[in-house]
């Protein structure tokens, strides 16, 4: 009987906790500012399926220092091929924005999550400031549009979660 019980038990815990993890990550991107870009990001992680918030804050963490590993590859790569010196300028001041986000700002905000979360607060708000700051730095649309953008949606939800922790 009591083998019975914990078999039905475990069962219902399997079958309802990815329901209350899918409406955790919709509740909490409700609170965010890119709702629709948050549910999509999490949800392309499976870890979200069974995350509690912290969680879901580290997930968009990874987002942002994904994205702008691929971003500064980028960056290099353009700086090798663009003449043009106002072009290099501008990908140059992009090139130590994004330095600083993989090197400091996401290390940060990892640790952070776990606890502090006014330092995840402001380092995803600084690294959404740097990536807005990229794209101004071109005077209109620069070769980085579409990273830059996913930059600044990715670190400003990463921020709103760890607001939410406080």
């Amino acid at each position: 009987m009591l083998l019975t019980l914990l078999s039905v038990t475990q069962l219902l815990l399997i079958t309802i906790l990815p329901f209350a993890s899918a409406n955790l990550v919709v509740d909490t991107c409700k609170k965010t500012p890119y709702a629709d870009f948050c549910v999509s990001a999490l949800r392309s992680d499976r870890r979200s399926s069974t995350a509690d918030t912290p969680t879901l804050g580290l997930i968009m963490v990874d987002k942002v220092n994904a994205n702008a590993k691929s971003t500064l590859t980028k960056i290099q790569d353009l700086l090798r091929k663009s003449p043009d010196p106002r072009t290099k300028q501008a990908l140059t001041s992009c090139e130590e924005g994004y330095k600083d986000t993989i090197t400091d700002l996401v290390p940060t905000s990892k640790g952070a999550i776990l606890g502090d979360y006014k330092f995840a607060v402001d380092d995803m708000r600084q690294a959404a400031s740097d990536a807005s700051e990229c794209e101004a730095g071109f005077g209109g649309k620069s070769p980085l549009s579409h990273l830059n953008d996913y930059e600044n949606k990715a670190a400003s939800v990463a921020a709103a979660i760890a607001t939410l922790l406080l």
